[in-house]
């Protein structure tokens, strides 16, 4: 089936909700009640207790699907909910700080969905709307066990009578879905070689396909990741999604909301771990002294608070960007979802070796830790590869070369009428918080070139200077110094990826360098948000619940800790600059708001509290 893309609406949707973004959020969390009270389905011990017997959330997903979570992605024209891309990964945070398998339990047809909408017709639009909104799930099969992250390698073909063969590999929900995007060969060579196809229960439930038992994983226990296997499965030519061979251009497109998204399951995961950790080392004291209150103690918090703050900050603004700025994301959604999974991973990490020894019990506490740090690692290679990911953004990088002048340091190089269209957008992006001021988002818009066009890194290029400056006439030099850091740091990096290209030697093919290169930009690519969401914040109320405007403690903290990574230092060195995250972190949690930027206020009560499993006897 052919025809016209039809754009999707703005993503606001009337009504009072618009008043209040995150209102939908916290009546959720409200409604799912205090986690840490044991007896609550849908607490901390009911998600580690189904993760040891590998069951899945059936009444959470009841729960969840009847608050209308499942339609949160969807836009309003075609009956979803979708307000904001912040607003839904709020959404999401709240419910899968608790058990990320609500993720997949809900909203695991995001990928085949948003594939529909980059590259299907009206149509198609309003058949997988109809299915997500009667609660049906929509697998997605793309990646292929042989080929890896090589999409191009899939086998899986559609012949031209019109027959499926192949297998599609760990797919999300597959042995339950009740349909499917499937990716398959259209032709021999390239990215137009590959077709999308809209397979509805009819072809499900055909005995040509076989669903494959699920396989184990590690995370997400209790989540179906089953192989589909097509045995010559007869696909009615009104499956095809839009053009025949644009199906690989619409997944990619899809791929970039849905790499955002995910990182809700990243920053879920640590903030549970470092919320259970946080209040384990207030509790508990070793040598007449809290945990929290030792050097190392207070160390380790800051750091993680610092990891967690530096991600949260980078995802808000990839949250808005997506709206703004979809031509020029691609570049942005990989950043973040690497820095997510990367940052996110060593805090959930540092939590949990906190905690000492009941940090590997399979009760309590440690259960909680343990179940928030492997299904942590299974959101990082949920819906792409590391290596991919990373290979993906060096590509990237040297096209960003000649936007910076041959001095350490200098501004990017652009006309008047360019900057100030970029100043509007980095202004929409930067107001954190108001879905007002965001357009909706068109999955066919989102960009898969390479051109040098992301506001975040030439926006902070023109603006790097100004915040130094600024930071200085206030007496934060400590900061002003770690912006102009940065700033030099990130034009070096964009330099060294485009002399790397120009040498065979140094190429992807050859060497690891431009991944190397990759891993430091999102490193830096971090810090010039944060910087830049101070400088369009320097002015109104604190951030992290600072309690003056402009201040700068959250700021130093992800600066110093950015900047020692990028430089390949131990992060244990930068414990000095991460001090005030612990303190914002302690007080976020004491005032029951979750770990982010924005208000949002969590149902967490007084349930949690010392006990005899908190105490440790101070001979020790």
């Amino acid at each position: 089936m052919t025809g016209a893309r039809t754009a999707t609406a703005p993503a606001q949707a009337p009504g009072p909700a618009a008043a209040a973004p995150f209102a939908r959020a916290e009546a959720l969390d409200a409604a799912l009640g205090d986690p840490w009270l044991p007896d609550n389905p849908y607490g901390f011990a009911a998600g580690a207790a189904r993760d040891a017997e590998g069951t899945y959330p059936a009444a959470a997903e009841r729960r969840l699907r009847a608050e209308g979570l499942h339609l949160c992605h969807l836009p309003g024209s075609l009956g979803g909910t979708l307000r904001s891309f912040e607003d839904t990964h709020v959404l999401v945070r709240v419910c899968a700080r608790r058990d990320v398998n609500v993720m997949p339990a809900t909203m695991f047809s995001i990928s085949a969905v948003t594939t529909v909408l980059a590259a299907g017709t009206a149509e198609q639009h309003r058949t997988v709307a109809a299915w997500l909104r009667d609660g049906r799930t929509i697998a997605f099969g793309l990646s292929e066990e042989q080929a890896g992250s090589d999409v191009l390698a899939n086998t899986c073909r559609l012949a031209d009578d019109g027959r499926l063969t192949g297998v599609k590999w760990l797919v999300g929900r597959g042995a339950s879905a009740d349909a499917a995007v499937v990716v398959a060969r259209t032709a021999e060579r390239g990215p137009a070689a590959f077709t999308a196809l809209l397979l509805g229960p009819g072809e499900l439930a055909d005995d040509r396909l076989r669903r494959l038992p699920a396989r184990p994983t590690t995370g997400m226990r209790g989540i179906d990741f089953a192989d589909l296997e097509f045995d010559g499965l007869p696909v009615p030519p009104g499956a095809v999604v839009g053009d025949t061979g644009s199906g690989l251009a619409g997944a990619l497109r899809a791929q970039q909301i849905v790499r955002l998204m995910s990182t809700a399951g990243c920053l879920a995961t640590a903030d549970t771990a470092l919320r259970t950790a946080l209040r384990f080392a207030r509790a508990h004291r070793t040598g007449g002294d809290r945990v929290a209150d030792t050097p190392y103690g207070s160390r380790e918090l800051a750091l993680a608070a610092a990891e967690l703050i530096a991600t949260d900050v980078t995802v808000l603004a990839a949250a808005r960007l997506v709206h703004v700025a979809p031509g020029s994301f691609g570049l942005c959604s990989s950043v973040v979802k690497h820095v997510a999974t990367r940052l996110t991973a060593a805090c959930a990490t540092r939590s949990r070796a906190l905690v000492g020894a009941r940090g590997v019990l399979r009760e309590g506490q440690g259960a909680v830790l343990d179940k928030a740090v492997r299904d942590n690692a299974m959101v990082a290679v949920i819906d792409t590869s590391v290596l991919g990911n990373l290979r993906a953004i060096a590509m990237h990088l040297p096209a960003y070369a000649a936007a910076y002048d041959q001095e350490p340091g200098g501004a990017a190089r652009s006309d008047g009428t360019a900057a100030a269209d970029r100043e509007r957008r980095l202004t929409a992006v930067f107001a954190l918080g108001d879905a007002d001021v965001l357009p909706g988002v068109e999955p066919a818009a989102l960009d898969l070139g390479v051109r040098p066009k992301d506001d975040i890194l030439l926006g902070f290029a023109g603006h790097a200077d100004a915040i130094a400056a600024e930071l200085d006439r206030r007496g934060d030099t400590r900061a002003a110094a770690l912006v102009a850091g940065v700033h030099r740091a990130l034009g070096g990096v964009v330099r060294e990826a485009a002399a790397a290209q120009r040498d065979r030697a140094r190429s992807l093919k050859a060497s690891p360098e431009l991944l190397d290169l990759a891993d430091r930009l999102c490193l830096l690519y971090a810090a010039a948000t944060a910087a830049l969401t101070w400088w369009f914040h320097r002015d109104r109320a604190g951030l992290y619940g600072e309690a003056s405007p402009g201040a700068t403690g959250w700021l130093i903290a992800v600066l110093g800790l950015l900047t020692t990574l990028v430089d390949s230092r131990e992060p244990r060195s930068a414990g000095h600059d991460a001090a005030p995250a612990a303190r914002l972190i302690t007080e976020l949690d004491a005032a029951h708001r979750l770990f982010t930027a924005l208000p949002v206020r969590l149902s967490d009560g007084t349930a949690h509290r010392a006990g005899p499993d908190d105490v440790e006897d101070e001979k020790r």
